[in-house]
This record gives structure tokens, sequence and C-alpha cells, in this order.
């Protein structure tokens, strides 16, 4: 078969995008690589009619983190469902230590504007990093989050998880451990 152009340029390794390379699994662990499959296209707060979307690409981005956990760190730390049929409260546990919590996610009115709020009761009482909201009550401290380059409109409850949460149970279980208490 004769072609009519005749290409007059290779494309070197080094010109082809980020996305389309193959670094093999070492480099899928890095948070940059996390970060992008992390995140929702749609921008939409609860009671909107794009949510369904929004809520759609939500549960897309946390089934994608939770295979991440699974098959590359070894480490299924969250098993979490929505309990509404919005999508805009989750329950499930978390695990640290051989130990499990109870944890709830409240998506509020104005999500994906601000972070989650995120509560897990059994840890509250070991840790100053809360905030006592009058609407929500005690929940975990992300004001942080809000101020951050990376909290966006298209971050999802996913990426908090990460990026939140499983620091936070991290710290408060060690200083726990440290006291004593666990």
């Amino acid at each position: 078969m004769a072609y009519r152009f005749k290409p007059t340029a290779v494309l070197l390794p080094a010109a082809m995008p980020l996305r389309i390379r193959d670094y093999g699994e070492a480099h899928l662990k890095t948070d940059d690589d996390l970060f992008y499959f992390l995140q929702c296209a749609t921008v939409a707060t609860p009671g909107e009619p794009a949510w369904s979307d929004r809520a759609a690409e939500e549960v897309y981005a946390l089934d994608r983190f939770i295979e991440y956990l699974r098959f590359l760190e070894k480490n299924e730390w969250i098993s979490i469902r929505p309990t509404s049929a919005a999508k805009s409260r989750w329950t499930g546990k978390v695990r640290n230590a051989g130990k499990e919590w109870d944890i709830e996610l409240v998506l509020k009115d104005s999500y994906p504007h601000v972070p989650p709020a995120c509560r897990i009761p059994e840890l509250m009482h070991y840790t100053d990093r809360k905030v006592d909201d009058g609407v929500l009550g005690l929940r975990i401290c992300d004001m942080h989050m809000e101020k951050t380059y990376w909290w966006d409109d298209h971050a999802s409850l996913a990426l908090y998880l990460k990026r939140e949460v499983s620091y936070w149970v991290q710290s408060v279980v060690k200083d726990m451990r440290e006291k004593g208490w666990l």
C-alpha cells in the first residue's frame, strides 16, 4: 500500500507524553500518578443536576484507590460505601495495627469546593487534631486542606482518604501506642 505522505520525523521516546509511558509498577506507587486517577472531571455539589455524574466519578475513583491499596500497597486499610441514595454520606471501617474503627464521611452541601467532613468517633477522644463543628460534631481537623495547593473542585473522596485520613489515622494510632493506650 502506497502512502501519500512520507513521515519526515521520528518521535523519540523522550517526546512521548508522560501518561503514555510505561515505567513499571515501581513508578505507579508515586503520589503524582495516584493524584491523577483520584480526580473527578465533573464539578457539581450534592443536589445539582450534574451530581449523579460526580457521584459516579467518586465511586470510580474510590474503586481505583481500593485496587491501588490491595494490589500495590498490599494494605487495604479502609472499606467504605455510600449509605445514602444521593451518595453524600459514606460509612465503613478503617484499620491500623490490627485494630478496626468505624468511619463516617459527610459530603457537605458545598462539596467539592470544600473537603468532606470525616468522623472516626472511637479515635476522636485520643487526639487534639480535631474540630468541634456545631453542625457535624467532632471531626478530623482538615482546615489546612482548604488552603493548600492540592485541594480543588476536582479532588475526590478517594484523594481525601489518601492525603488526609490515612495520615491522620496513622498519627493518632502512633500517639496512642506511645502513650500505652493501644
